[in-house]
């Protein structure tokens, strides 16, 4: 089974340009909390996920007016629609992502495929377990985590 067959493909994006107020009021509007930033002809430049503004946004203390482009993730993880599901499993475990963006060849928008949506197909059920587990993993790198092993009364406010 392809990618394409069980993609999501309508799906809400925003621009760069657009803030974190905007993004928020979508995430809350349509119950998501991922984005796909896409420029003027539907490229993928980014994506925005509820995480991104809490982390990268709020509590860097910047204000909702802020541009997505200046707290989106912009090294996107993206698959073909042509791709096998076992392809897409594996990039998700790989690379510990729960979403993948689906582009074409010009890395233009054509659906987003979730760890959801693999989990939901019989044959591609028990590779979407494994992603998650994987996925789930407590990460060992602890340069990742700067904070790692600060006590809760020393964490920096």
């Amino acid at each position: 089974m392809k990618v394409a067959d069980i993609m999501t493909r309508s799906v809400i994006t925003l621009t760069p340009h657009d803030t974190i107020l905007v993004a928020s009021k979508k995430m809350k509007e349509h119950n998501i909390g991922f984005i796909p930033i896409t420029d003027e002809v539907n490229k993928v430049v980014g994506v925005v996920t509820d995480r991104d503004i809490v982390i990268r946004g709020l509590a860097l203390g910047k204000d909702v007016t802020e541009r997505l482009e200046n707290i989106m993730t912009t090294d996107v993880i993206t698959i073909n629609p042509d791709a096998e599901l076992g392809t897409a499993a594996h990039l998700m475990s790989d690379h510990q992502v729960r979403r993948l963006v689906v582009t074409d060849g010009n890395g233009k928008l054509e659906g987003v495929l979730s760890l959801g949506d693999l989990s939901t197909q019989k044959e591609s059920d028990t590779m979407a377990g494994v992603a998650l587990s994987h996925i789930s993993e407590i990460s060992t790198d602890r340069e990742s985590n700067p904070h790692h092993g600060t006590k809760v009364w020393e964490f920096p406010l």
